[in-house]
């Protein structure tokens, strides 16, 4: 037999028992009927424990799944890289232009200004050039009579 009985309940079964015959047949009986429990238990065992890694195998995700997820998303995330980048390049291409349009604009602001402060400066030395003119011919005459 596999398992005996402990010590304690083969003397309580003896001490029920007054035939030593009968004692040892219902011990025995016993026995067979625990090692009987324990074979079907382990064949139990077996069964639960393949419906479970099949339930678990439904609910788990794979290594190749996880695996398979993880190169699509790796994909995806490049994709979304390679857009997002050549939307940068464009976005900056578009600022360069306008960047140069304004700085030609500002260019040219700065040349009308200069030429307009030119302008007002050549108006303001023939005025000074006028009123010295007329200053000195004044004073000429003044000094021949």
């Amino acid at each position: 037999m596999h398992g005996y009985l402990p010590y304690e309940i083969t003397k309580s079964v003896e001490a029920v028992l007054s035939d030593p015959e009968l004692a040892k047949k219902v011990i025995e009986a016993i026995e067979k009927g625990l090692y009987s429990i324990e074979e079907k238990a382990k064949e139990q065992k077996v069964i639960i424990k393949t419906e479970l890694k099949d339930e678990l195998t439904k609910e788990l995700v794979t290594k190749d799944e996880l695996k398979a997820t993880e190169e699509r998303l790796r994909g995806e995330i490049k994709a979304t890289e390679e857009k997002l980048r050549g939307e940068i390049k464009a976005t900056e291409g578009k600022l360069k232009g306008e960047i140069k349009a304004t700085e030609e604009k500002l260019r040219t602001e700065i040349h009308k200004w200069r030429a307009d402060t030119i302008k007002w400066m050549f108006i303001f030395w023939l005025g000074q050039i006028a009123t010295f003119t007329g200053i000195l011919v004044t004073v000429l005459k003044l000094m021949l009579k």
